[in-house]
């Protein structure tokens, strides 16, 4: 949406002199060029936040859970991090790069003003769905920019209307926006989203005279813009090309479906499949990854396509292990995982960079050095191979740390036992969850029966085969991706009897060459019985470290 010179000043004014992003820039000039620690959460710790507090106006309650629980102090803290006024970074916080050179130009401003926003409300917003607040938000904006008078008691009805038409547009629940609304709901005066509307006020997007808000130029700007970065499906009548370009600016493979399911319901399945396949026989391995994900997610009525593939030089490979995994094909030759460990080290070059690229080829190539790899991914005729070899060999003469020579040390902790009950493992930073879930039933001795969850901030993982409503795929995330940034994480095994885990990063160490991987280096206590019966009690069997560490050294024979 194009806007004139002046109405860009005068939304850049207004974000400027916004409460919260003032707040924020106070905020971050309290903390100034020194560094203050902060919690797992990324927050302050509740020793520092009564003084935060005083510095930006904020009342604290003496009784505190965690700074996040007040939205005065959050909210600025939430933007100065998301615009990079203050920078954290290995459990400590200090003052970004934003702000020494505070305030940037008019555009830069309002896109930091605008990636605060949504910070904000993915923040706010339901751990099922964190675009729940901002579609809340994007509903408000849509009404009050009809510039009809509304009371702020009788925003709901329409603000629920459009809520509806932005959820269908977007293929979205309804419920999770909803279950959101119900936080700014105001007991005292009754008026529902009166706490939506002080949110938007706070950011200058909305002006909040008494009982009647008004949207304001930086609220008509901020309209058009806030939806950026939604997923909605693609128009059915896109080349197959186009729909899959579109559905790879996600990186989540839930909203990747969002996109593709309307073009996907205009076709049969196998027509559809069909397509996107033949498409993808032409793209680069990026997109080809993409194209392979969705037509999986077809299931068995793709399977006539996936067969028609076989042949194909760039789509073949992948249809022929497709075809296996669904025992309707031999399984592939040596020379066919060759040629997808390069296809997917190229995929990961162009998407992530070469640290990545260089983990999959480790992954799934043979070789225990770095010359004996590079001409595997020489020889598997794979047409990205020559610049996936060099790209690699210039990162490796960069002298740029590899993440396949870095260890995590990890201190997984049982909640609430008492005496206390940890061990301390370590185990490559490349590892994913799914890795460190069978890990951690060998160092507590369960039996693996039962499902299991891990928790990053608001995102949850588990095993993609289970299903399990909200968790997204436990094998498509490592363990440096979110330890590294989170801190800690939790897992929970059994959610029944709930056994609650705290999982903490604690050093990062050099893989060392002569040991095996993973390993448990210390613990503390016996692990508890883990169908305990009140009937017929047990005690727990002794840690036997040796027995432990044969088991992580064998996972197979520990699955016996």
């Amino acid at each position: 949406m194009a806007v004139s010179r002046d109405e860009l000043c005068g939304a850049a004014r207004l974000a400027r002199d916004s409460d919260v992003v003032s707040q924020a820039v106070t905020l971050a000039r309290w903390v100034g060029t020194g560094r203050r620690p902060v919690t797992a959460g990324r927050v302050l710790r509740k020793a520092d936040v009564p003084a935060a507090g005083i510095a930006v106006g904020v009342e604290v309650p003496l009784r505190l859970r965690t700074m996040a629980d007040i939205r005065g102090l959050h909210r600025p803290w939430c933007v100065a991090v998301a615009t990079g006024l203050l920078q954290v970074d290995g459990g400590w916080v200090g003052g970004g790069p934003v702000l020494g050179c505070w305030p940037p130009g008019n555009a830069d401003l309002l896109a930091g003003w605008m990636t605060g926003l949504r910070a904000v409300c993915a923040a706010e917003s339901c751990p099922q769905d964190e675009d729940s607040v901002r579609l809340l938000a994007m509903a408000l904006l849509t009404v009050l920019g009809e510039d009809r008078p509304y009371l702020a008691d009788g925003l709901w009805g329409p603000v629920h209307a459009a809520l509806q038409d932005l959820c269908g547009k977007y293929d979205k629940s309804l419920w999770a926006p909803l279950h959101a609304a119900d936080r700014y709901y105001d007991p005292g005066t009754g008026t529902p989203l009166a706490g939506l509307v002080a949110l938007l006020a706070g950011f200058g997007a909305v002006a909040d005279d008494p009982g009647r808000p008004v949207i304001t130029p930086l609220g008509r700007w901020a309209a058009g813009r806030l939806a950026a970065g939604l997923a909605g499906p693609a128009d059915p009548g896109l080349p197959a090309a186009e729909m899959l370009a579109e559905a790879a600016r996600f990186a989540d493979e839930g909203q990747r479906d969002r996109v593709a399911r309307g073009w996907l319901t205009a076709r049969r399945p196998a027509e559809a499949a069909r397509e996107i396949l033949t498409a993808a026989d032409r793209m680069p391995p990026l997109l080809r990854g993409v194209a392979v994900g969705v037509v999986q997610r077809l299931g068995e009525e793709a399977l006539p396509a996936w067969r028609e593939l076989t042949t194909a030089p760039h789509v073949g490979p992948h249809a022929r292990a497709v075809l296996a995994a669904r025992d309707q094909a031999p399984e592939p030759s040596e020379a066919d995982w060759g040629w997808l460990a390069v296809e997917a080290a190229a995929a990961a070059l162009q998407d992530k960079g070469p640290d990545e690229a260089l983990t999959r080829v480790w992954e799934g190539l043979p070789g225990m050095d770095l010359d004996t790899c590079l001409a595997e991914v020489r020889a598997a005729g794979h047409p990205d191979a020559a610049e996936l070899s060099r790209a690699l060999a210039e990162f490796a003469a960069s002298g740029t740390p590899r993440s396949i020579d870095q260890v995590a040390e990890l201190r997984v902790s049982l909640s609430g036992s008492r005496p206390p009950v940890w061990r301390r493992v370590r185990l490559p930073i490349t590892a994913a969850l799914a890795d460190l879930h069978q890990v951690i039933q060998v160092l507590f001795n369960w039996d693996g029966g039962h499902l299991h969850v891990f928790r990053v901030g608001k995102r949850h993982y588990s095993d993609p085969f289970v299903g399990l409503d909200g968790a997204a795929d436990e094998d498509a995330v490592r363990v440096q991706d979110v330890l590294t940034s989170a801190g800690t994480i939790s897992y929970t095994y059994d959610l029944g009897a709930c056994w609650e885990h705290e999982i903490t990063l604690e050093q990062m160490l050099a893989r060392d060459p002569g040991q095996d991987y993973p390993v448990c280096v210390a613990y503390k206590g016996n692990s508890p019985i883990e169908y305990w019966s009140e009937g017929e009690p047990e005690d727990p069997e002794p840690f036997d470290l040796a027995d432990v560490n044969r088991k992580l050294a064998a996972p197979g024979e520990a699955e016996e």
